[in-house]
């Protein structure tokens, strides 16, 4: 569980950053309703939440309070999954923008 979190605080900064780019660029638009609010009253409340969600993903590893469920463990492993392509997808739609 301790590499599935680390993983997710990771991929949750870079997508955020990505995002955050894209949008300022309007290369993007963000799909999720929460995080495009946000985005909306303030693009740093926006990289904030990002950072403080990731913050707690450490926060969980570094106190070595890590739930040990089955359902959090699978939970955790498929928004890996999906953040994975999400982050991928991102790629695909920014990268040839900035070669």
């Amino acid at each position: 569980m301790k590499f599935i979190f680390s993983y997710l605080a990771i991929i949750n900064i870079a997508d955020g950053a990505v995002t955050y780019w894209g949008l300022q660029f309007s290369i993007i638009e963000e799909s999720n309703p929460i995080m495009s609010g946000l985005y909306v009253i303030n693009p740093l409340l926006f990289l904030g939440y990002k950072l403080f969600l990731s913050c707690v993903l450490y926060g969980l590893v570094l106190t070595k309070k890590l739930p040990t469920n089955r359902l959090i463990k699978a939970l955790s492993i498929t928004a890996s999954i999906i953040y994975t392509i999400v982050i991928g997808l991102h790629g695909v739609w920014v990268l040839p923008l900035i070669i």
